[in-house]
């Protein structure tokens, strides 16, 4: 596919089609957009066909132009365009209210208020694996400590943690097999997730809990119109699906640049002022999300036609350099810094306030109890985490 100008960026010429896979790293995003910089997106022909925004301005233009850049589509993902997540696929006046419903439940003061569980949390599972001297960083620490918060922000019973945590890596080991969407949409996987959704709804119409967020919901109206069971699970769904794994490679990617990079990791070490700069600079470098929308009118963002799938990847944003000079190097004392790791717009993330909790938290508990680590392989740098790959930290 080809156009003749971008409407977005204004840049005149041809812009061709690569064969690009929707699944790929960051880096790959950031290779192949590299070579688009004049035209300020690029086109893929693989598979379910879509367009990949990579400028700060024409990402951060599409997340609020919901009229031209609709949510009704979020990746592109095969069958995106048939699936309903609440909030996410909703906009308007229903969203706004889904938005002032959720708002409470992940305010920055409910964040204050649950960091000592949270701080709690990272030190009793820190604590046990000090004498190991090596783990799985993402597997054995990152990935129970923020499913194990999650449970406690929404109400989930802890009892259900080692069952929660098997349906997540299921799924996210989905992507390795050779047919992704049949692996992640067996019987361990999505499906698990949905009937665990099925039955917590179940168990708190019988029995609500006070403080519990499933139980709010049977007392919420949305436009006056109560809210179904099936909105209420997919509510649950999206929950799950958006509350673990992103905070996760957050967490695993600073751990792989602080091991690598010991003069960052002593600087975090001595000066707790410090601290929130590297969190914020980590959040923009670590991005690795990229969200898709469904164009709805012809030459959106140099689409030829309505219905075209746009990818917003927040890894080309955040490392646009007309935005962040040298976006490569991690930089604690970045002047201007206006990432947009949680997205932009109407569909911000609600839940930034408490990620960036339980991220600063672990690291605080972390360095406390383990302040010198490295990775087996000191002498090479692991690629960009995203779920699968293994960090291993010895110490």
């Amino acid at each position: 596919m080809q156009v003749d100008k971008c409407p977005v960026t204004g840049a005149t010429g041809a812009v061709d089609s690569v064969d690009f896979d929707f699944f790929a790293a960051p880096q790959a995003y950031r290779r192949v957009a590299a070579g688009h910089a004049r035209d300020g997106a690029f086109h893929s022909s693989h598979g379910e066909s879509f367009w990949v925004l990579s400028s700060y301005e024409g990402i951060c233009a599409a997340f609020r132009d919901e009229d031209t850049f609709s949510v009704s589509r979020v990746s592109a993902n095969a069958g995106a365009d048939e699936e309903r997540w609440i909030p996410l696929t909703i906009q308007g006046s229903r969203h706004n209210e889904w938005r002032r419903r959720l708002a409470a439940w992940f305010t920055p003061q409910r964040a204050r208020d649950l960091t000592p569980a949270i701080r709690e949390n990272a030190r009793r599972r820190i604590s046990a694996l000090v004498d190991r001297g090596e783990v799985s960083f993402s597997d054995e620490f990152a990935r129970p400590y923020v499913m194990e918060n999650l449970m406690l922000a929404v109400g989930w019973p802890l009892a259900d943690l080692d069952h929660l945590l098997a349906i997540d890596v299921a799924m996210i080991r989905s992507r390795e097999a050779p047919d992704p969407r049949q692996a992640f949409n067996a019987e361990t996987a999505f499906p698990a997730l949905q009937e665990y959704v099925r039955r917590h709804v179940e168990r708190r119409r019988a029995e609500p809990v006070e403080g519990d967020l499933t139980s709010a919901t049977f007392g919420w109206e949305i436009d006056g119109v109560p809210v179904s069971d099936a909105d209420r699970e997919s509510l649950l769904t999206v929950l799950f699906l958006a509350g673990v794994d992103s905070t996760v490679n957050h967490m695993a990617n600073s751990i792989q640049h602080l091991a690598h990079h010991p003069d960052d990791r002593r600087r975090f070490l001595r000066d707790p002022g410090i601290r929130p700069a590297a969190l914020e600079e980590f959040l923009r470098a670590n991005s690795c999300m990229y969200p898709g929308r469904l164009a709805t009118r012809d030459g959106a963002a140099g689409v030829a036609s309505e219905g075209s799938t746009v990818l917003l990847p927040l890894a080309l944003a955040n490392y646009d350099p007309a935005v962040f000079p040298e976006p490569e190097r991690v930089d604690f004392d970045r002047e201007h810094n206006p990432h947009i790791a949680f997205g932009t717009g109407h569909h911000q993330c609600l839940g930034a306030a408490y990620a960036r909790a339980q991220i600063l938290t672990a690291w605080e508990e972390w360095h406390a109890l383990i302040p010198d680590y490295r990775l087996p392989d000191p002498a090479a740098e692991p690629p960009f985490l995203r779920n699968v790959y293994d960090l291993r930290v010895i110490w």
